[in-house]
């Protein structure tokens, strides 16, 4: 029976969370063609498929299979381009605007797809004789420098992501009262922050809010301060790594090498919602925003793209001492604390407790 559990636990995990976040893309083409594919949004790669038949004069199987798969690379060109407009460049527009609006910027994508390579292991061959192949294009490196902004824009400081002081301000109400401070607002930020050791990169929980991966997320206030993008951003960092990383897996985000590895000390902040049209930016409460750009100053690692995301459903979280008692005898169990949780998607071994 406890082994029973124990697998029921273990296959809720890797159904559940896919360490991966990856959005399918399906298109329908004037001419009635149906396009697969998807966007993995943590390797930042597109995926399209192409499949093609041979014609049925040529018996020579070697032949047969070189020219099926040429075939299909040529469909799954052809393909790209069409899917490439699909994807999601910020919480208001996709690629295809992009290219709709700046002719060189359609030119350069066009260039950079003739330059997708074939997915390893995508290469299959149907029972009807169909050879079907994915390429791959990375969304990183060349791609990202011709859609995103180039150098930070002038207001992205540190001073514009600040609340202002103004909101915060005494009013003619208030004093002191011997030794006691007047009572400040409930998300008035802290007078100062210091950490203890400098964090080392961001990691955002919007698990359960329904966001939408794309290439250029925004964080924001409630009160609308921008405190990450793409203008904030070192547009080197941006194009090499990518503005963020995404992911469903928390322990992999907390020791990511985006985040610093082994050695990762990552500040953890939960969204408090989503915004935008895609649903793709972030809404963070004030106080919060606040000690982001604080941890920042320290840490500098927005300016680096130091930041991943963690997608997908809100995890499913059960008292430790479930998975305990399948390993102790019954009269123990009295001895665990009263207090103790596990989220499965941090894939936990049996006794562990959420971070």
């Amino acid at each position: 029976m406890k082994s029973v559990i124990l697998i029921l636990i273990v296959l809720l995990q890797t159904s559940l969370y896919a360490q991966n976040a990856e959005e399918p893309l399906g298109l329908q083409t004037a001419s009635g063609d149906y396009i697969e594919g998807f966007v993995d949004w943590s390797e930042q790669v597109l995926v399209v498929y192409g499949s093609a038949a041979t014609p049925e004069h040529i018996s020579n199987p070697v032949q047969k299979r070189l020219m099926g798969f040429r075939g299909a690379k040529v469909v799954a060109y052809r393909n790209l381009l069409e899917m490439v407009g699909q994807v999601q460049v910020n919480s208001e527009t996709r690629v295809q605007n992009f290219m709709v609006e700046n002719d060189s910027i359609s030119v350069r994508i066009q260039g950079l797809i003739r330059g997708a390579r074939v997915r390893t292991g995508s290469q299959s061959q149907s029972e009807d004789g169909a050879y079907r192949l994915a390429l791959e294009l990375p969304l990183r490196g060349e791609f990202s420098s011709a859609i995103l902004p180039k150098a930070p824009s002038p207001d992205m400081s540190v001073s514009y992501a600040l609340p202002n002081p103004a909101l915060y301000a005494p009013t003619p109400g208030d004093s002191l009262s011997g030794d006691v401070l007047a009572e400040a607002p409930p998300d008035a930020p802290p007078a100062a922050y210091v950490p203890p050791k400098s964090y080392t990169g961001l990691v955002v929980d919007a698990r359960g809010l329904d966001l939408q991966p794309s290439m250029s997320p925004r964080i924001v206030a409630r009160d609308e301060r921008i405190i990450y993008s793409a203008a904030s951003s070192d547009s080197n960092y941006v194009a090499e790594y990518g503005l963020v990383g995404y992911g469903k897996d928390r322990k992999q985000a907390m020791r990511s090498d985006r985040i610093g590895g082994e050695n990762a000390n990552p500040f953890v902040v939960k969204a408090a919602g989503v915004s935008g049209l895609y649903k793709s930016d972030i809404v963070l409460e004030n106080f919060d925003a606040t000690l982001v750009v604080m941890a920042d100053i320290d840490g500098d690692f927005l300016r680096e793209c130091r930041v991943h995301i963690l997608l997908g459903p809100q995890p499913v979280v059960i008292d430790s001492t479930f998975i305990d008692s399948l390993y102790i005898d019954v009269p123990h169990r009295n001895t665990l604390p009263e207090e103790n949780t596990v989220e499965l998607s941090e894939q936990a071994a049996p006794g562990d407790t959420a971070e």
